[in-house]
């Protein structure tokens, strides 16, 4: 008979930073990037915006695994299989990412925005919640919220708070009539009315759209 067996161990798991965090940054980001995608490679997307007032952390899915052509690596934030487990190993990983910056400490006085795009879009919920992180703003970038997080888990949320919800017009894997389901969802737990922004491309980030954000007044 087939037993399933399971042990703990400690690990070592890398997230990369752009730019510096002295007493002179505005704001910190976020970020978790998509499946089959990297942090390092991800947070090259934010090299243009102004160094001097912005930090940008980018987190990694803690699988990784060789992309089709077995030339590069790509990671997942999780799958189906041993849901469960994966969930709470994120969970760790997301609150050694918080330690690692004196408990959110050295964030203080300054505005906290996150961004999660596809898969990485429930990625940042998740962040949000287990840590409670009191974001200036958070983006859903052509991605799902998590099904298991609910009111309960943004009580803690300020009137302040805001949301994004963004969606290419060519996305290969949300129509807007199922993105629109996920706002909802995203919208109820966290009592938000989510501003909607649109762009002409495919499932990938924009630039301008990052500016948009960067720039405007959150």
């Amino acid at each position: 008979m087939i037993k399933g067996h399971s042990v703990k161990l400690k690990i070592e798991a890398p997230y990369h930073s752009l730019f510096e965090l002295t007493p002179e940054t505005q704001h910190i980001w976020i970020v978790c990037h998509g499946y089959g995608q990297l942090s390092k490679r991800f947070i090259a997307n934010f090299d243009h915006i102004d160094s001097a007032k912005n930090y940008v952390i980018a987190l990694q899915g803690l699988s990784k695994f060789y992309l089709a052509n077995f030339r590069h690596v790509g990671a997942s934030w999780m799958t189906r299989e041993d849901r469960e487990v994966d969930l709470q190993n994120q969970k760790n990983y997301f609150e050694a990412i918080y330690e690692r910056f004196n408990n959110g400490a050295e964030w203080e006085g300054k505005k906290v925005h996150l961004l999660g795009f596809s898969q990485g879009a429930s990625a940042i919920c998740r962040f949000a919640a287990h840590l409670k992180v009191d974001f200036h703003s958070l983006v859903l970038w052509a991605g799902s919220f998590p099904p298991e997080l609910t009111a309960v888990d943004f009580e803690y949320l300020t009137v302040e708070a805001q949301t994004y919800a963004i969606l290419a017009d060519q996305d290969e894997y949300f129509s807007q009539e199922l993105f629109d389901m996920e706002i909802e969802k995203m919208e109820l737990a966290m009592d938000t009315s989510a501003k909607r922004i649109g762009y002409t491309g495919t499932h990938q980030l924009d630039r301008k759209v990052i500016d948009e954000l960067v720039y405007s007044n959150i």
